[in-house]
């Protein structure tokens, strides 16, 4: 009786190896790779703080059954040297008969990027490249890795600085006093800027000498400092004759110059800069 049990449970046990044996035959049989290329990278978002870089995989799954997401691992490197790097990972699967794009998303700050290359520091763009490698958590592929790469640059972007210039006196008379003030906007970038809006108000010992818009701006340009001035006349009798005290006594003013600017930027993909400003001091008026 006992032999005759385990006999039974050795012929059961040969059932199940040779139908294990004849499903993995199968499935291997009927299983096809899965269909990996690089759909596209690109430049996706850059601002003043950094830049992403947007890698797309596409992936076709040809089996009559839904498949896993691969798992993409990545690297960035700046100027032939590694710089950051990370994997994405999705719980979804692939339909059967199906496609999709697998997102890779690279994400940096010029900060990170000048703190690490400091060579950079004078430069206008920098060379990158892309590593990719896409794998399946499938036993069937043995662990195969598909690894694509890409090569491009980027641009390195330095935020405009802006800067009141001071105040002087251009005409003077018993009636009226025409006053020049400018800015100064310093471009650092290797594009041109144009200004979309300059509004300010002047506000000088505690009088408020002007506001407005300042039109007929010219055009920032790449790699230096542009002046903007502006002129305008102050025919209040009371106010003349307390700026014309202020010039004979040769004393300080104090101002405030408060306001907004807004840059439009010869970059595609660019956005606006906005930078709301308050410059204040003292200044010597002259004729």
């Amino acid at each position: 009786m006992v032999k005759a049990l385990f006999a039974k449970a050795g012929l059961i046990a040969a059932l199940i190896a040779a139908l294990a044996f004849t499903t993995c035959q199968s499935l291997g049989s009927i299983f096809q790779e899965p269909i990996l290329s690089l759909h596209s990278v690109e430049l996706a978002g850059i601002s003043f703080v950094g830049a992403q870089v947007l890698c797309k995989v596409n992936v076709e799954n040809p089996n009559a059954f839904d498949i896993p997401f691969p798992e993409v691992d990545w690297e960035f490197f700046v100027n032939a040297n590694s710089f950051i790097r990370g994997t994405v990972k999705n719980d979804q699967s692939i339909k059967s008969r199906g496609a999709t794009v697998v997102e890779i998303p690279v994400s940096f700050s010029y900060l990170d990027v000048f703190n690490t290359f400091a060579s950079l520091m004078g430069s206008n763009q920098a060379d990158y490249k892309v590593a990719l490698g896409a794998k399946f958590a499938l036993p069937l592929l043995g662990g195969k890795t598909w690894n694509f790469e890409h090569e491009g640059n980027f641009p390195l972007l330095r935020v405009p600085s802006f800067s009141f210039a001071g105040i002087s006196v251009k005409n003077l008379s018993l009636t009226s006093i025409d006053i020049d003030i400018a800015w100064e906007v310093e471009n650092n970038n290797s594009f041109a800027m144009n200004v979309k809006d300059l509004s300010f108000g002047l506000v000088v010992n505690n009088s408020q000498w002007a506001n407005g818009k300042v039109s007929g701006v010219p055009q920032i340009a790449a790699n230096r400092k542009t002046r903007i001035p502006l002129t305008f006349s102050i025919n209040s009798i009371s106010m003349v004759r307390d700026i014309t005290e202020i010039i004979t006594r040769g004393t300080d003013a104090n101002y405030a110059c408060t306001g907004n600017l807004i840059l439009g930027m010869a970059l595609p993909g660019l956005n606006d800069y906005t930078a709301p400003f308050n410059f204040s001091g003292a200044t010597r008026l002259r004729n």
